[in-house]
């Protein structure tokens, strides 16, 4: 059907991709593979990797060195390296590049005497990347999420500073920060350098979303209710027509059902996915909704 859709740009982006490949390839081989902490917020994926074979282990004193450990794309804190390899743990790094370039910036400035401003989630939980960026700036880390949280910058006179992003936060809010940081710091004589790192994988997939969602009767947002890309997509999206976010595709009727919203075969249905959510599952997502349509089902 035609007027089932699924967005041109969407789903799991290169890191994301990388690290899942990665899983994937050790469990083919074989061996035991021990995926640190969710590899992707993502529950199908996650399950898929179970089903594979793969072990998931939250705490740091579970890793062992009869398994293979997969780091996985958010990043991690120099005390987890520091670990494998004091432990003799053989493990696999799947930080994405782009995360990764972020640490070796907030390493190198943090040496040369920089404070350090992370844009990034943190107030209602710590965004895993978050976590694992901080622990490179040696101590010297200000988190800002909001605008109250810009009140910590006054103490920062006459001080170096370099300023990093969270790769999934919101762009606007992110420029909105930065214009007010860079006030602040011209008054209290900041040597500011910016890194506006957030990734051009969410920018692309928000862009080309927000067009699906601009000629669509309902659109669907696929992803992990616990992923911070996800939600500012479903966020984004619901501004521009009637929306639903759903972690499992065979969910989708019922969400339907909470938003009051009936179907029919002249509805234009837009999909769509954030950076962690497998285009698999998109396309069986479509398949579904043009078979009930067809089938009258809804």
């Amino acid at each position: 059907m035609e007027n089932v859709v699924i967005s041109k740009i969407c789903g799991l982006c290169a890191g994301c991709k990388r690290a899942i490949t990665v899983a994937e390839e050790e469990l083919k081989k074989g061996k035991a593979v021990t995926i640190f902490k969710e590899i992707v917020h993502n529950k199908t994926v996650n399950n898929h990797l179970k089903n594979l074979g793969a072990v998931f282990a939250d705490n740091i004193n579970d890793l062992s060195p009869n398994s293979t450990i997969i780091i996985r794309a958010h990043g991690e804190p120099p005390e987890t390296y520091n670990y494998l390899k004091q432990n003799n743990i053989s493990f696999k790094d799947c930080t994405c590049p782009n995360v990764e370039n972020i640490h070796k910036a907030v390493q190198e400035y943090s040496k040369n005497g920089y404070h350090i401003i992370l844009l990034g989630k943190f107030h209602k939980a710590v965004h895993p990347e978050v976590v694992g960026t901080i622990g490179w700036a040696n101590g010297k880390e200000i988190l800002i999420e909001t605008n109250e949280d810009l009140e910590s910058l006054n103490d920062l006179k006459n001080s170096k500073v370099y300023l990093v992003c969270q790769t999934t936060f919101n762009m606007k809010a992110a420029d909105d920060l930065i214009a007010k940081i860079e006030i602040i710091c011209s008054k209290n004589n900041n040597e500011l350098i910016v890194n506006k790192s957030i990734c051009s994988a969410q920018k692309s997939i928000n862009i080309s979303s927000q067009e699906l969602a601009k000629n669509s009767d309902l659109m669907i947002v696929v992803g992990g209710k616990n992923s911070s890309n996800s939600l500012e997509l479903f966020n984004n999206i619901k501004t521009l027509c009637p929306s639903i976010f759903i972690e499992d595709i065979n969910t989708y009727k019922q969400a339907l059902k909470e938003i009051n919203f009936k179907l029919n075969k002249n509805t234009r249905v837009g999909i769509t996915a954030g950076a962690s959510t497998m285009k698999e599952e998109l396309e069986v997502l479509k398949k579904n909704i043009e078979n009930d349509l067809l089938g009258e089902s809804l």
